[in-house]
This record gives structure tokens, sequence and C-alpha cells, in this order.
């Protein structure tokens, strides 16, 4: 019952802030005042609707506080932490177009940009709730992946507005939020309840495909197409991983 209750806080409150984007035009853009505020409502859906549940449940400080615990976090999961920007910097020599130079105070404002609107706003609810919760029943990797399809649903709707998103693919989206979640649900698999990994992780992809433009991929597609394969052999590995240490 706590994933019903889960799901449905999470699309009434995502939906709601997704209506009112649609119906004002000043809030077309996360970029504008009028518009952050109705953005910040869409994105945190899930981490509110988490918090929402965890407070009736006199969990809400444990959930919090899962996401600064650094000491059950091993090694390899660090390395899954970089490998998105280690990616990034290894495909930069098969880049379809120069680079362009970016600055530290660019690069700073970008982290904290996609933080705030994506992995602190999701990950309490996709990993600190969902996934936890289903893979009581059916094991971690049924968990993730089935968080992985529901993920990807609720970012359906940003594909009727111009939102960043409606450039790409949606089949080479979805391929990656898949391989993501995979990734992202190993991580947290290995860490034993902490969800500063998932959080990092989602910063790290979301940060690769926003740098791919500096490092040479201009159009959104051409990072999406060619980074697949790599995600996809990274998620195998971090599976085989996680079932060697059964």
């Amino acid at each position: 019952m706590t994933v019903v209750w889960f799901l449905l806080l999470t699309f009434a409150i995502s939906l709601s802030g997704y209506a009112c984007i649609r119906a004002i035009p000043a809030a077309r853009s996360p970029d504008s005042a009028v518009g952050l505020p109705f953005w910040l409502l869409m994105v945190w859906g899930p981490s509110l609707a988490a918090f929402i549940l965890s407070m009736e449940a006199g969990q809400l400080g444990p959930l919090i506080r899962r996401g600064l615990i650094v000491s059950t976090v091993p090694p390899f999961v660090w390395a899954l932490i970089c490998a998105p920007l280690v990616l990034l910097l290894l495909m930069k020599v098969m880049a379809p177009a120069k680079p362009k130079p970016l600055g530290l105070a660019a690069l700073a404002g970008l982290t904290l940009f996609n933080l705030i609107l994506g992995p602190l706003g999701e990950e309490f609810g996709w990993r600190g709730l969902l996934q936890d919760e289903l893979a009581l029943r059916w094991g971690w990797l049924l968990a993730a992946l089935v968080t992985g399809g529901i993920w990807l649903v609720w970012h359906l709707p940003l594909w009727t507005i111009d939102s960043p998103h409606a450039q790409i693919s949606l089949p080479l989206f979805a391929g990656h939020v898949m391989v993501y979640s995979i990734i992202i649900g190993a991580a947290h698999r290995l860490s034993g309840g902490s969800l500063l990994p998932a959080i990092l992780i989602h910063l790290t992809v979301n940060l690769a495909a926003n740098l791919a433009i500096y490092a040479g991929y201009p159009e959104p597609n051409d990072w999406f197409r060619k980074s697949l394969l790599p995600y996809l052999g990274l998620a195998i590995f971090a599976a085989v991983w996680v079932g060697s240490l059964a």
C-alpha cells in the first residue's frame, strides 16, 4: 500500500507543477523567476511524496539522514559515481565538433542547478522509498527495472512542452533511463541504505549530458546515441558485481 500511496502522491504533485507550466507561458522555462517554482514542484514530486509518507510514519529524519551517509559507501560505488564524467572525458576525442570553453563559475552553477532540479528532488523517492519497498518483494534488480520504468513514465510530460528533454529522441532517452536505473540501483544496493550514491550518480549522469555540449556534442542525440552502449556495459558490470557479492 505504501507504494501505491507514494505513486499517487508523486504523480499528483508533479503533474500539478506540469499543469501550471503548461497553463502559464512565462513559466515554460526553469530559468525564469516565474517558471522556477513550478519546475521545482514538478521535479520534486518523488522526494516530496517520500517526505510526506515518511513524516506520517515518524521516519522523516532517518530518510533525510540517509542522504548524507558516507561510511557505508564502498570504493566500487565511488567509481560508479565518477564513471559518467570519466566516460565523457574518454569520448571527447570522438566528438563531432570542437569543444567549447566552460569557466569554473559556470560549471559550479551548472552543477548546483542540476543537483536541485534533479537528484535531490527525486532520489529520496525513487531509490529511498520505491526501490526499497519493491526490493523486499522482488529483489534489487527487478525493483531497479520497475523503478526505471516508472521513472521513464514520470518524465513523459516533458516531451509535450518546450523542454531540454524534448530535444532528445524518446527511445534513446528510455534506454538511458533504464541503464541509469540499474547503475543507481546497484550502487544503492551496495551502500548499506545510504542514498548519497544515488544522488551523486544521478547528478553525474545529468552533468555528463549537459557538459557534452562543451565537449563537442552540440546535438543531445549525438551524446545519447554514442554513450548508450558504454552505459549499458557499465550497468551490466554493476549488476554482475552485485550478484557476485550475494
